[in-house]
């Protein structure tokens, strides 16, 4: 059964290279590069000193907001899904905040922080932490009441409550929230090195568009795409680590 699983795995990420030879080669789509062009261009790439540079510095934008963003969100979600009057102290002024698009903050980054470097990685952390932020509350909220209880009336006193009770209950939603945030971190990435940044992978590939340099296009594609299943690979890891007590869930 197991190997039955990979096999059909493997055959969805070979069917993608199939149907963009087969778009390419009949010219299902107007200009799209041949998987060949890609790979000559991918190789070029490689021996590029400013290819590697983008990308360590996007790895680098990501993996820090996001530590950033998991360390405000989760303690303030767990906050606001537990005590009423910080939640209605608080979660008003962020649920406005939550549906502003990353393009929009990018002006207002550009005039108030004063580094570019700074902008694109609040806008970063933004892609982050609202995911975060809205998964923890649900997690502390889905808490039933009756564990809380009855571990006060075992001596738990509301610290030992929170950090042995609460705060396991509502992991496994954490960690949901932590892979939808970093996945969105990398959109956001990309959008505001794309408009605010002369460095990464965004500007990479917007620069490659901008000069018509078509498969290298699909290389800063590719590149983001990859970089972006390792990032939140290793946050599946990390969640089993972490919540390795729950019913073990199908890879």
């Amino acid at each position: 059964m197991e190997s039955r699983r990979r096999l059909v795995r493997l055959g969805s990420i070979l069917a993608v290279p199939v149907l963009w030879f087969v778009a390419s080669r009949f010219g299902l789509i107007a200009g799209l590069p041949t998987p060949v062009e890609v790979a000559d261009a991918y190789v070029a790439e490689l021996y590029r000193d400013d290819f590697w540079i983008s990308t360590i510095q996007s790895t680098i934008r990501v993996l820090a907001s996001f530590v950033v963003a998991a360390a405000v969100a989760v303690p303030l979600g767990l906050l606001i899904g537990r005590y009423t009057i910080f939640a209605d102290l608080t979660f008003p002024a962020l649920e406005m905040l939550r549906p502003i698009p990353p393009i929009a903050w990018i002006p207002f980054t550009i005039l108030v922080l004063p580094a570019a470097e700074l902008s694109i990685m609040f806008i970063t952390f933004l892609g982050a932490f609202f995911p975060i932020l809205l998964n923890t509350v649900q997690g502390a909220r889905g808490v039933e009441v009756e564990y809380p209880r009855a571990a006060q009336s075992l001596g738990a006193n509301s610290y030992q409550t929170f950090r042995h009770v609460i705060f396991p209950g509502a992991l496994p939603a954490i960690h949901a929230g932590m892979i939808v945030g970093m996945g969105l971190a990398w959109v956001n990435l990309i959008a505001a090195e794309m408009v605010a940044g002369g460095t990464g992978l965004g500007f990479l590939t917007w620069s490659a568009y901008t000069s018509g340099s078509y498969p290298t296009i699909i290389v800063g594609v590719i590149t983001i795409g990859l970089l972006g299943a390792i990032s939140s690979a290793l946050v599946r890891l990390l969640g089993d680590w972490q919540i390795g007590w729950t019913e073990p869930r199908p890879n």
